[in-house]
């Protein structure tokens, strides 16, 4: 089927092509933790698989490596899991070799889930791969902020948007992180956003007390607030930051996943000796990549990574940070864009991209027929903070620092089929604005997005957040029927809350009957791309 003209939205040719074919992804995700002892021996697994196949879920991914890096199936490369929360695990299971065997006797797809650069769990037990080799870790930039009033010694900031420790001094911006009780001795000063002080109050004053527009708070109590009172009597207090670079795994607001870095040789070696391990000695369709990104802006900001980014740049970076950007002191403002900003961005992407095809090189070798499949966010116009462009190769991104090269680094064209994060409570455009809300902050917008930046060149699937629909359960029947009318299938995440909310039978009116998943449908994503390119050529001649 040749689709000739393009549809509203950019909605693509595999909508199309899907649909007339009768395919439609349903998709499972299994979190490894959130159900470690919900798929700890055959018969938890079997019952989980008999439930897809009652509600035509055509494919299961299991999480196999999940975040904390110690595995779910025998390795003979990375440590596997022994125990959680005090619990042992089964030392003699295999989970995955367990949901292959059960959901191919039942006719459905097995995908194994690997949370790739994530290889510890932080403020959790420090075990992993992140632990055992602390030099495979990202390296972070962050700042140390100090107050600096009219005296000659600056204070340092202990704490940002959270009560003050006793003597301690914390830097607030948010309202809602002020204290609601107020010891007697504690200072509050707000400034604005130049540091000027716009008000003083003790702790027997009456509340309210709030963040100034575009300024912040300073709250103290013992030494710290006779330090706070002395320098707001000078009438200025400004917040400097001083840079420093530690582990990710050392660093304080570190969430739970501990990475490592993309660009070590070491650590591509072990990732894609992972991949093969998976692929070569388990009969699954494919591999789900997940975490195949950075933690964030702030982070690779190695000496490995420095030297790498300037022999591609092929100049020395002579302030370092600083040229690639500054952190603002005041939380929640915008970095400050050096003027290598934009380059910096294009080389982490292109070094995501160039992981991808080496993993997808290593998954067609040890068996040509599995698929590579990925997760991410579908907020693609904030994703380049995590180094990835997950758009087709030709998609023209919209940033202003995006130059010519950027585009190259999209590795939608690498990939088997995509999940894409639409993890919004609202169902429509119109549900949104009828609620206040962006009607971009909509499980259609997020579906229409992601259509869109990938360009066909793999098959979408619209993903949904269950625990967002808890109370809701008519919206997530709503959300459901959206991704399956805007993209070519949809991800369920996660068991766990299909499971502690009992919603099997919702699935049933959704998927009436059983389907095929695009992916599976050897050669079709090739002939998709081909249609595409066929038609644009042919507009380009008229």
């Amino acid at each position: 089927m040749i689709v000739t003209t393009m549809p509203a939205f950019s909605s693509g040719y595999a909508n199309a092509i899907a649909a007339a074919g009768g395919l439609q992804g349903r998709v499972l995700w299994c979190d490894a933790e959130a159900n470690v002892f919900a798929l700890d021996t055959r018969e938890k697994v079997a019952d989980v698989v008999s439930k897809c196949k009652e509600a035509n879920i055509n494919t299961i991914v299991v999480d196999v490596k999940p975040i904390s890096g110690l595995v779910m199936y025998k390795s003979r490369i990375a440590p596997g899991l022994k125990t959680w929360r005090g619990k042992p695990y089964p030392d003699d299971y295999d989970l995955l070799s367990t949901m292959v065997e059960e959901g191919h006797r039942a006719g459905v797809e097995v995908h194994a889930a690997i949370n790739v650069f994530s290889e510890g769990a932080a403020k959790r037990d420090d075990t992993g791969p992140a632990f055992s080799h602390p030099e495979w870790q990202c390296i972070k930039y962050e700042i140390e902020r100090w107050a600096r009033g009219s005296g000659p010694d600056a204070y340092p900031v202990s704490a940002v948007n959270l009560v003050p420790s006793p003597g301690r001094l914390a830097l607030i911006t948010e309202d809602k992180s002020l204290p609601a009780d107020v010891p007697p001795d504690m200072v509050r000063v707000a400034l604005d956003g130049a540091g000027n002080v716009v008000a003083v109050a003790t702790g027997t004053a009456p509340q309210p007390f709030t963040v100034p527009p575009e300024g912040y708070v300073l709250a103290a109590t013992g030494q710290a607030a006779e330090w706070l009172s002395t320098n707001a009597a000078g009438g200025r207090i400004t917040i400097e930051g001083r840079t420093r670079f530690i582990p990710v795994g050392r660093a304080a607001d570190q969430h739970l996943a501990v990475f490592v870095n993309p660009i070590d040789p070491q650590v591509r070696a072990y990732e894609l000796s992972i991949i093969s391990e998976i692929v070569s000695n388990y009969d699954v369709d494919g591999v789900m990549l997940d975490r195949m990104r950075y933690p964030g802006i702030y982070a690779d900001f190695s000496e490995s990574s420095r030297l790498a980014f300037e022999s591609w740049l092929g100049e020395q970076v002579e302030r370092f940070p600083e040229d690639i950007f500054a952190i603002d002191p005041i939380p929640g403002r915008p970095v400050v864009r050096g003027k290598h900003f934009g380059r910096w961005m294009e080389w982490r992407a292109r070094q995501i991209r160039d992981f991808m095809a080496e993993a997808r090189r290593t998954v067609k070798s040890a068996k040509s027929s599995a698929l590579v499949g990925v997760y991410v966010g579908s907020w693609y116009g904030s994703y380049y903070d995590v180094g990835v462009n997950w758009a087709g190769p030709s998609h023209e991104p919209p940033y202003d620092f995006a130059g010519p090269g950027y585009k190259d680094t999209g590795y939608a064209d690498l990939v088997d089929w995509m999940c894409t994060g639409c993890y919004y409570e609202r169902a429509s455009r119109d549900e949104a604005r009828a609620a206040g809300a962006s009607e971009w902050a909509s499980v259609e917008a997020a579906c229409q997005e992601s259509i869109g930046v990938v360009e066909d060149q793999t098959f979408v699937y619209g993903s949904l957040y269950l625990l967002q629909y808890a109370r809701n359960p008519s919206a997530f029947e709503r959300a459901i029927e959206t991704c399956l009318a805007n993209t070519q299938g949809v991800m369920l995440f996660d068991l766990v809350y299909l499971r502690n909310y009992n919603w099997w039978e919702m699935l049933k009116p959704a998927f009436p009957q059983p389907a095929k998943a695009p992916h599976s449908a050897p050669g079709l994503v090739e002939k998709v791309r081909e249609v595409r390119q066929i038609v644009e050529e042919s507009l380009k001649r008229e």
